[in-house]
């Protein structure tokens, strides 16, 4: 555990130094690319980021509670069996393997950890108001950590961040290219199809009493929807995942309170911004989904793709206090804080639990190889 606090602490320390981007020549006006020492400084303080984040995700081994099935699902693209894993991952895996001549699963992982960091922080550094800020929040709520799971949903959850700014700014085919792509490492990626249309719709009070009437119907015909996740996922049919994971008090917790929030500085934040809007109702539908639809076995994997605008929504609200009201918005930034700290500590206390498990950290550089190896198959 002690790695993950080093790197955390390291990389947080690193984004303070990250300053926006200042393209703007002041005797003209116009765009330039001008090199400054504060850019420099910037572009070092990102490269050294990424380099803590790539490197101890790239180096583990037998690390996530999935490492050992994926390590099942490349030899059997190797084999050119079936496998039930997406188009693009198995193309992906099968060149890499045909590359490197022989099952090279440590670089199919450091690639997939080079390209998720690489994305989310692409996306954090373009589209957040506040790096620092915005960078801190993606720690503590761990989707760091938890990208050592699933590589292939959270290449996905990546893809999907990065490409918000093009939805935001109405550029659709590029967000729609990206989906795409994603869809082909991890379908779950479709449901934001869905989801962020709802998000940008401009939804008024008795529209939102008829989705919310809506969502009792979850609760009300579980076995209904069950079988429309069952069509979905078919290798779900006859296992335990479709017993659920139960509510999840956390998560509700913590969009419960980022709503709060929301309401409290409605006409400062969300009113008047799309942007900031879209934020507001991802979180509301990602309380939504927490709430009713816990029965589901993919809800986790749906939250997330709205839970994530959460590192961009509560620096936006920060901000928006007025000048003139120091002490609150001075209260209102130590609360959160204080909160995504404890947050990342409860994180981290149950990440040995066997639906994490990236606890013990365990690396294939000074170690046994022949051990772990057979830990792993």
């Amino acid at each position: 555990m002690l790695i993950y606090l080093i790197v955390t602490a390291l990389t947080v320390l690193l984004a303070v130094l990250v300053r926006p981007e200042q393209n703007v020549c002041a005797v003209s006006g116009r765009y330039t690319r001008a090199v400054s020492r504060q850019s420099m400084l910037s572009g070092g303080c990102l490269l050294a980021i990424f380099i803590l984040l790539f490197l101890p995700e790239a180096l583990r081994i037998n690390i996530g509670n999935d490492y050992a099935r994926y390590v099942e699902f490349m030899h059997l693209i190797r084999a050119n069996a079936y496998v039930p894993t997406e188009a693009g991952f198995n193309l992906f895996v099968w060149v890499v393997y045909a590359v490197c001549g022989y099952e090279n699963y440590l670089l199919v992982f450091a690639l997939f950890a080079a390209m998720t960091a690489g994305l989310f922080l692409a996306a954090i550094r373009r589209q957040a108001e506040n790096f620092a800020f915005t960078f801190f929040l993606f720690m503590m709520f761990g989707y760091y950590f938890q990208s050592y799971n699933t590589v292939r949903y959270y290449f996905a959850l990546a893809l999907v961040v990065y490409a918000l700014r093009f939805l935001l700014a109405r550029e659709y085919l590029p967000f729609l290219a990206f989906v795409a792509l994603g869809a082909t490492f991890h379908k779950s990626v479709l449901v934001v199809l869905l989801l962020y249309p709802l998000a940008l719709f401009a939804w008024k009070k008795w529209q939102l009493a008829v989705m919310l009437a809506f969502c009792t119907s979850f609760l009300l015909f579980q076995d209904f929807w069950l079988r429309v996740v069952v069509c979905l996922y078919p290798s779900y049919e006859n296992t335990e995942y479709l017993t659920g994971s139960g509510l999840q008090y956390g998560n509700i917790a913590r969009c419960g309170a980022v709503a709060l929030l929301a309401i409290l500085y409605y006409r400062e934040a969300v009113q008047g911004s799309r942007t900031n809007r879209f934020y507001f109702y991802c979180n509301l539908g990602a309380l939504a989904l927490y709430t009713f639809c816990s029965f589901l076995p993919i809800i986790s994997r749906i939250g997330y793709y709205l839970t994530v605008t959460q590192i961009f929504f509560l620096p936006a609200i920060l901000r928006s206090i007025p000048p003139e009201r120091k002490r609150e918005k001075r209260f209102w930034t130590i609360v959160v804080i204080a909160a995504a700290i404890l947050y990342f500590a409860v994180f981290l206390y149950k990440a040995s639990a066997q639906n994490v498990k990236i606890v013990p950290y365990q690396s294939f550089l000074f170690t046994d190889m022949p051990s772990i190896l057979s830990d792993v198959n």
